[in-house]
């Protein structure tokens, strides 16, 4: 038994409603558009003039292979909140590109800042370890590279790069996107599950 079969739809007052609905919860709203044209003709429809909009944007992504004796320190850290369970991670490339090793830890506790900072620490005490007197660390973290660069670590950490300077003959630090540095990132979040100490 249809009991709407007659009636027809009020268009105008349903359009009335929803763009008062809308207008009332239009400072609440959360989400993005995608800037299509089937969002722009909704808010258009309901006369919404603002909403955010998430806008691509293309980076081009360069990845150059280092000189002969040279390695690749692709470092990272990660932290779930700030403080939180923290972790780092490391993969080490030769001049060719090559995988040579690979390296992830727990930190307990701590700063996004201070585990990405560990991180880079971690990786260059492996290549004191290992012999390799000249390297470039890749890094995501422009804080991490400034504080190196600048000499301005935090003290708990100052005697270890010393140590790691006086011994390395080369250390350059790139700053890179995450797009390069995602294999370092896998370790440094498999990382957090550790407790402290390395695997």
């Amino acid at each position: 038994m249809a009991f709407f079969e007659n009636i027809a739809p009020d268009v105008i007052n349903a359009k009335k409603k929803i763009i008062r609905m809308v207008k009332d919860c239009e400072v609440r709203l959360r989400g993005y558009t995608n800037n299509s044209d089937y969002d722009i003709l909704i808010l258009q429809f309901f006369d919404i003039k603002y909403i955010k909009m998430k806008i691509r944007k293309i980076i081009e992504c360069q990845f150059q292979l280092p000189d002969e004796n040279t390695i690749f320190l692709c470092c990272d850290g990660a932290s779930r909140g700030n403080s939180g369970i923290s972790g780092y991670g490391f993969v080490i490339r030769n001049l060719s590109g090559q995988f040579m090793a690979a390296e992830r830890g727990g930190l307990g506790i701590t700063t996004n800042f201070v585990v990405e900072v560990m991180g880079s620490l971690y990786a260059l005490e492996w290549a004191v370890q290992h012999n390799k007197f000249q390297v470039i660390v890749n890094s995501d973290s422009k804080a991490t590279i400034s504080v190196f660069s600048n000499n301005n670590l935090p003290w708990v950490v100052l005697v270890i790069w010393k140590l790691v300077c006086t011994v390395l003959k080369k250390i350059h630090f790139n700053h890179v996107y995450r797009e390069i540095n995602f294999s370092a990132d896998f370790f440094a979040k498999k990382g957090c599950h550790l407790q402290e100490g390395k695997s």
